[in-house]
């Protein structure tokens, strides 16, 4: 006698694919959480939300060169893109900057947009290299 229900296997595979599903989602969330940037050494922000802050930017390069560690240069911001906020509520923004030399670079603005704004079209920086690809955008009167 087979006290087994008939479909025993194929409840058991649902119910797997369901906790598995349940896994991929929790390890997505807790993965997009931890995605951000470790924050430079140095750089007084204990977090990604205080970035932007009385009008100062911590920036990292994405493409073209930082200043030489020590200059500051100045920038007009050409471009504000790629402002979707992540799970964790943080904008990725990226931005193209103008450099008075001639040359651009363009960087990532990670912020929470809700507290402090982007970076937008026309705003006139200060730029200081922090380290490596990092750099301290101020904008006039900060």
């Amino acid at each position: 006698m087979n006290l087994q229900p008939r479909f025993y296997p194929v409840s058991r595979l649902l119910l797997g694919v369901f906790v598995l599903s349940l896994a991929s989602v929790y390890s997505y969330k807790v993965r997009a959480a931890t995605d951000q940037p470790p924050i430079p050494g140095g750089v007084p922000m204990k977090s990604w939300h205080e970035n932007g802050r009385g009008g100062r930017y911590l920036l990292q390069i994405i493409k073209g060169q930082a200043p030489k560690t020590g200059n500051s240069v100045t920038g007009t911001v050409t471009s504000d893109t790629n402002c979707d906020a992540d799970a964790e509520g943080l904008n990725h923004c990226h931005n193209t900057i103008k450099l008075a030399n001639g040359r651009e670079i363009t960087v990532i603005d990670t912020h929470e947009m809700h507290r402090n704004r982007c970076l937008g079209g026309g705003d006139q920086l200060s730029l200081t290299r922090i380290n490596g690809s990092w750099i301290m955008g101020t904008l006039p009167g900060k």
